[in-house]
């Protein structure tokens, strides 16, 4: 009998980071296993971008279907539940977790398996010290994505009239977009211009905020988001808290520098130096590193660019990605 392989997570009715690698890796394993996503919710609500075909989704109803199964489980607070399931049922059920974040709270709330992946040195650093997991079986395995870049990408640093820097997220406060803008209206070079790309709670206030300024644009959602990233020259992200931002593997899967801080596996994706400028926690210097970009030459910038697609090819391609859990699930 073929090998049965479970992906599940929660809000799957959302379009966010976490879901989409879930997605990711269902569909480049199952060509060797029989794979199905497990979810929580009707498949009628399940967000239309997935493109999750209704063949492939179970939505959760009897704890006896997890038994014999390999459990993929994307979600901290759905791995609690399925472990609490898990022994209530005596399931021979083999669980991986994918640890997408890192975390400060629910120390005592907080379940884990035996194997466990992490997607980032600083997401293992959490499960180790703040978790205290050192008796676990724990595997460093980066996201990556499928390659929609050139080689060569195109720059189009200082051939417009601005500077235009991507700021590509769910509008929440861990992403503190509303903070951006309060923090730094006004301080801005006239010719920096930073585009919110994303909607969540947040984005009414958000959208209130930029109104009849001249360095911000609420965007909403973008669907091909991919285009955009094309036309920009940097992406930036300044969250309170990270795991491996998909939407910075994006940004230098086209060869865009970073703007980023030391969060999560920001600095993996981005090295201060060689593909990024580092944003420090200080709100006061925030605007004074941002501007500096205006500096950079032509030649600096493209060194960057360059760096950034070979920082991708080197470490985040989605073929890696696969061929690393493959090699996981059969060592199992």
């Amino acid at each position: 009998m073929a090998l049965e392989i479970l992906s599940t997570t929660s809000d799957l009715n959302e379009y966010g980071g976490a879901q989409k690698v879930l997605l990711d890796l269902h569909n480049g394993i199952k060509a060797k296993y029989n794979c199905k996503i497990l979810g929580f919710t009707k498949f009628e609500e399940l967000h239309p971008k997935y493109g999750i075909q209704q063949a492939e989704y179970v939505k959760f109803a009897n704890p006896f279907y997890l038994n014999n199964k390999i459990l993929l489980v994307h979600a901290r607070n759905v791995m609690a539940l399925i472990m609490v399931i898990k022994r209530v049922f005596f399931l021979n059920t083999r669980i991986i977790y994918i640890a997408h974040n890192v975390y400060s709270t629910h120390k005592n709330f907080s379940f884990f398996p035996r194997d466990i992946v992490s997607i980032s040195k600083k997401v293992t650093d959490n499960l180790l010290t703040y978790f205290n997991l050192k008796n676990r079986n724990i595997t460093l395995i980066y996201n990556g994505i499928r390659d929609e870049g050139e080689v060569n990408p195109v720059e189009s640093f200082k051939t417009g009239q601005k500077i235009k820097i991507l700021y590509s997220a769910r509008v929440i406060d861990v992403k503190r977009q509303l903070l951006i803008v309060d923090h730094l209206k006004g301080k801005l070079h006239p010719d920096i211009e930073i585009l919110f790309a994303g909607k969540g709670p947040d984005y009414n206030q958000l959208v209130e905020k930029c109104a009849n300024t001249t360095n911000f644009k609420a965007l909403g959602f973008v669907e091909h988001v991919n285009e955009l990233v094309k036309q920009v020259d940097f992406l930036m992200l300044f969250s309170i808290q990270e795991g491996l931002p998909i939407s910075l593997l994006e940004g230098i899967m086209h060869g865009k520098p970073l703007l980023v801080n030391d969060v999560g596996g920001n600095l993996e994706i981005g090295v201060p130096g060689f593909n990024t400028i580092e944003l420090t926690e200080d709100w006061n210097s925030l605007a004074d590193t941002i501007n500096s970009i205006v500096n950079l030459s032509v030649e600096d910038y493209g060194q960057m660019s360059k760096n950034s697609r070979k920082h991708y090819e080197a470490m985040f391609t989605y073929e890696v990605m696969i061929n690393n859990y493959t090699r996981l699930i059969g060592s199992l």
